[in-house]
């Protein structure tokens, strides 16, 4: 019988037993229609019912409490495992890519060949991508299991780090790169870690580096948008297919026209990840050939 049937009898077995036991009050010596000894069973039977269905109902919620502590716990346990080995993966991988790197770089030196260069160069992008691959795969993990270091801090201040972050990414400057605060956002407080914001911004201007060509516009804009903090990013880049847009969040996800740009499909996922960790949201907006425009909001104190 399900939950919702032994919550009827319930309330049959208790109304049943007050039925008789009022009769035998408002009627002494006499019995409701039967005798006074069925009336008695007819009280017992009631009471018995009412508390067997009542047992059965506790029994079942302690049952299903016990199951879904028992699968969390599950959860919780395979969840660990799966950090544990991403970051032994990511530990064992960088000593080995580190030395492949550098060696490919000698070897880059001594061909004279430019075809030869050029596939050491595609060999050493490969072992750079592998590398940054692991490295994401563990910072997402690692983002979804652990608390944020949270602290307050102010707009201003923020903008001045995307401001040194831009000057560290040479891909830029091949670009029309804009980098705005609006004057009213630069007063206002967040509270969140500076440094996984800083890691979404980083993200979002390495994508928008991608997926442009030199010359290409690049905008990154903060303002106020009520009483929210906003992050706008906007390329004129290759854009995203309409259909494509809703996956393009998902983990390891890559659009079918970005298989000849390196990259790895962390990025956006890590992105949304790290705003959601601060009570924020994304939202993106992309047409093919146009561009893409990826939009962070981000509570204020």
């Amino acid at each position: 019988m399900s939950r919702k049937g032994w919550w009827l009898l319930l309330p049959l077995g208790l109304g049943l037993a007050g039925v008789m036991l009022l009769a035998r009050v408002t009627l002494p010596g006499t019995g409701l229609f039967l005798s006074r000894d069925l009336d008695l069973l007819l009280i017992l039977f009631g009471l018995s019912l009412a508390i067997f269905a009542a047992g059965v109902l506790i029994v079942k919620e302690v049952m299903e409490h016990l199951r879904q502590q028992s699968i969390e716990q599950a959860r919780a346990e395979a969840f660990a495992e799966h950090l544990r080995f991403l970051q032994r993966l990511d530990h064992e991988f960088k000593n080995p890519l580190t030395a492949l790197r550098a060696g490919l770089g000698t070897l880059a030196l001594t061909l004279p060949d430019e075809n030869q260069q050029q596939i050491v160069r595609t060999l050493d992008m490969e072992a750079q991508r592998l590398s940054r691959l692991v490295t994401d795969l563990r910072k997402l993990a690692e983002l979804e299991r652990l608390p944020p270091e949270f602290q307050e801090f102010s707009v201003g201040d923020f903008y001045a780090e995307i401001s040194e972050l831009g000057r560290e990414q040479p891909e830029l400057r091949e670009r029309q790169y804009i980098l705005y605060l609006a004057p009213e956002a630069a007063n206002r407080r967040l509270v969140g870690d500076p440094d996984l914001l800083l890691l979404a911004v980083h993200n979002l201007l390495d994508n928008a580096c991608k997926y442009t060509a030199p010359g290409d516009r690049i905008e990154l804009r903060i303002f106020m948008v009520e009483d929210s903090l906003a992050i706008q990013m906007t390329d004129t880049g290759i854009g995203i297919p309409e259909a494509e847009v809703p996956l393009v969040w998902e983990e390891l996800y890559r659009g079918g026209n970005t298989h000849d740009i390196p990259g790895n499909g962390i990025g956006l996922a890590l992105i949304k990840t790290i705003i959601e960790r601060h009570q924020g949201s994304a939202d993106l907006h992309s047409r093919v050939g146009q561009g893409t425009t990826v939009t962070l909001y981000l509570p204020l104190v």
